[in-house]
């Protein structure tokens, strides 16, 4: 197998186990974190459900999902460096070979091996943990277990209630909601007076609805498959309640918004401010750009 190198460090952040871990607010929050110090990253994403064709495409938040996916529209409106959207990531690679750029960071891709890395971040769902411990198509883990002891770190996704704080445990929390067609936000805790549907075309939907529940909300559930491709009709529940999604349903409905849809962004929250980690990575960046 040929492995395809790059003159920049590839940080990859990937899972093991199919269904959402936390993988995209992670890269996001990294790429961010670097961004604040002068840093410039780039990010390569699959464009998981969308329809790219042979070139990769730099992603915007004026993209079509319908042919980027839902994720890359969702990270580039938020970072302010490129995002190159293609299946294939050794031809992203190609693309951002003259790119003004210090390192790349992979949302998910831990498994394409044709692709070197440099530093590895495996993210676990502390839910869901590994299922049934099996491969797929008996289980849900793309690779064994054993995989966890040959990656540079491993970072677990917790909820509130969890207890054991560590500097590699995180939390991803959404306290605001925003209007899709004013822009307007409200904090989620002001919906309590009225019944709400709650709506999570994502990797792990009951997360986005215990989430709710914990704020006060009374809702209705509305679970769909991951990067539901949403029709109007989807969310047509004839009534008068409000509805709140996540943000990346928001890239999808935004096209047949009506004032009554809210999302809600999520921000990664790390138990501890110590993370020795990111000393690495950034060691990792500045030895590779001095040659």
């Amino acid at each position: 197998m040929k492995i395809h190198r790059s003159n920049y460090p590839i940080i990859i952040v990937g899972n093991i186990a199919v269904g959402g871990t936390g993988k995209t607010p992670i890269t996001m929050w990294l790429a961010n974190h670097f961004i604040g110090m002068g840093y410039r990253p780039a990010i390569l994403t699959r464009g998981y459900k969308g329809k790219i064709g042979d070139i990769p495409i730099e992603v915007s938040k004026e993209s079509n999902p319908e042919i980027v996916g839902d994720e890359a529209i969702m990270i580039a409106s938020k970072l302010k460096c490129p995002v190159i959207a293609h299946p294939d990531r050794n031809l992203s690679l190609g693309y951002v070979s003259d790119k003004n750029i210090d390192f790349i960071i992979s949302d998910d891709g831990l498994q394409h091996y044709q692709m070197d890395r440099d530093y590895e971040i495996l993210i676990i769902d502390n839910e869901r943990m590994y299922g049934n411990n099996l491969l797929l198509p008996a289980g849900p883990l793309r690779e064994p277990i054993s995989r966890l002891s040959r990656v540079n770190l491993v970072l677990k996704n917790v909820e509130c209630e969890d207890v054991k704080n560590n500097n590699n445990q995180f939390r991803l929390v959404g306290k605001t909601a925003i209007n899709l067609i004013t822009g307007d936000s409200r904090l989620v805790v002001d919906f309590v007076s009225t019944k709400i549907h709650a709506v999570a075309g994502i990797g792990n939907p009951d997360r986005f609805f215990r989430s709710l529940r914990k704020s006060g909300l009374d809702i209705y559930e509305h679970p769909f498959e991951d990067h539901r491709k949403y029709k109007s009709s989807d969310l047509n529940f004839n009534d008068e309640h409000e509805i709140i999604m996540t943000e990346k349903d928001m890239v999808k409905c935004k096209r047949f918004a009506n004032a009554r849809m809210w999302f809600v962004p999520v921000e990664v929250q790390f138990d501890q401010n110590e993370k020795p980690w990111l000393l690495d990575i950034e060691r990792l960046i500045k030895d590779k750009k001095n040659g």
